[in-house]
């Protein structure tokens, strides 16, 4: 027979998982005010062009209905979603770019309430210059690249004194880096193979001249990369990062490279390879040296899906991130349609699609007849450990765009309309 001690504990531990049943449902939260304006996420695009400004941004809940929109009619700036009395900790956000020739839409699913965009500014003020004059008697097919200045443009020119060609960078100093990476390619003379050299430059002023002879570059040579994969086609290009996240690419004549190993903090090899049925497999590899061998396993990753013209049923197989699905319909009497979706891998198989204003009635049915599809492919996207979807859903809504580029692994399949 119970005490009186164990039925009160009883009684309370069935309240207390009554009361967290209770608050677990996002939807019907008792503690959520009904009138209350709730920030669901706030973008500064102040930094975007025109072009690349969404002409207007749409919040739905997990059920596809309409939270709220808001129409920026391509004035940068900052925009912020709200909903009266949202409960959940998420929604589904969609992006509406137009342009001359097509309508996009590009939707997220799962966008933490609360969240924050700031979209970097690419086009900062050009208010440094500094002009190499290069001094290679003799030389021909001189080519010189430039890394770690900000935004930086070229303009070429020739010496009036010596006729030695000259390239001139206008760039933002307070965006470049502290020292700047010089590549250089040339032929000593018609006869002899063609010679890659480096430098490195730092206590650059903000405005300054810079003469380059023979003795300024280290000459290296170069070599490829071996890959070892099962593919039909690959390729492998390699990039060096030194302070924090400046890129230097270091290709010489394809598929050879440059034999660089001092200066950097790690290499970046970028891999790519084909397989039958239109299967492409892209992975981003980091290593501390100069790497020689690159082996590279495709992953057991696979995706379907069927629809109907407001949900998604999905079958993923294989653990990785998140799912990116990109859909296409050429309309020869009006504009292209495209709508790209993306899910994360976490056992939904059914997605219901959001319902969008009536401006956007084009996209009425969009995926009802998937046969109508012009083009229709699936990334299957990974990530290193220290990056979740959280992470994949900030560098979208940033416009920055380069987690899978930089640190990701992708499988990207096919679809036959």
């Amino acid at each position: 027979m119970k005490t009186s001690k164990s039925i009160l504990y009883t009684f309370l531990l069935s309240l207390s998982i009554a009361i967290f049943l209770s608050c677990s449902n996002d939807d019907n939260n008792p503690g959520i005010d009904p009138n209350q304006e709730i920030i669901l996420a706030t973008f500064d695009y102040s930094n975007l062009s025109v072009n690349s400004l969404p002409n207007m941004i749409i919040a739905n809940n997990a059920e596809g209905e309409i939270l709220t929109s808001v129409e920026t009619n391509k004035i940068p700036g900052i925009y912020t979603l709200t909903a009266k009395g949202y409960a959940s900790n998420s929604f589904m956000l969609t992006t509406l770019l137009e342009t001359d020739s097509y309508k996009g839409l590009i939707t997220i699913k799962d966008v933490p309430v609360g969240s924050s965009a700031i979209a970097p500014n690419y086009r900062p003020t050009r208010n440094g210059s500094i002009k190499f004059t290069l001094n290679l008697t003799g030389a021909t097919q001189i080519r010189l690249s430039v890394y770690g200045l900000k935004n930086r443009t070229v303009t070429d020119g020739t010496d009036p004194l010596t006729s030695a060609p000259t390239k001139t960078y206008a760039y933002n100093k307070e965006g470049s880096a502290d020292k700047i990476f010089l590549k250089i390619k040339y032929k000593p003379n018609d006869v002899d193979p063609v010679v890659y050299g480096y430098t490195w430059i730092d206590n650059y002023k903000e405005i300054e001249n810079r003469d380059l002879g023979f003795a300024d570059f280290t000459i290296v040579p170069t070599r490829s990369i071996t890959l070892n994969d099962t593919s039909d086609d690959n390729y492998a290009d390699l990039s060096a990062i030194y302070d924090t996240n400046r890129y230097v690419n270091l290709e010489s004549n394809f598929p050879q490279h440059m034999e660089i190993t001092d200066g950097f903090e790690y290499y970046l090899t970028s891999y790519g390879a084909s397989y039958p049925d239109g299967v492409r497999h892209s992975k981003a590899i980091k290593t501390n040296i100069l790497p020689e061998i690159v082996s590279v396993t495709k992953p057991n990753w696979d995706f379907s899906y069927t629809s109907t013209s407001n949900s998604l049923q999905v079958q993923p197989s294989g653990i990785y991130l998140c799912t990116n699905i990109e859909t296409q319909i050429i309309n020869p009497a009006a504009k292209n349609l495209f709508w790209d979706i993306t899910i994360p891998n976490n056992g939904t198989n059914k997605v219901t699609l959001p319902q969008l204003p009536e401006s956007l009635s084009d996209y009425t049915n969009y995926f009802e007849d998937t046969s109508r599809f012009e083009e229709n492919y699936v990334n299957l996207i990974n990530l290193p450990n220290n990056f979740n979807y959280a992470d994949y859903i900030q560098d979208a809504i940033d416009r920055t765009y380069e987690l899978v580029e930089q640190n990701g692994e992708s499988i990207r399949i096919r679809f036959n309309p």
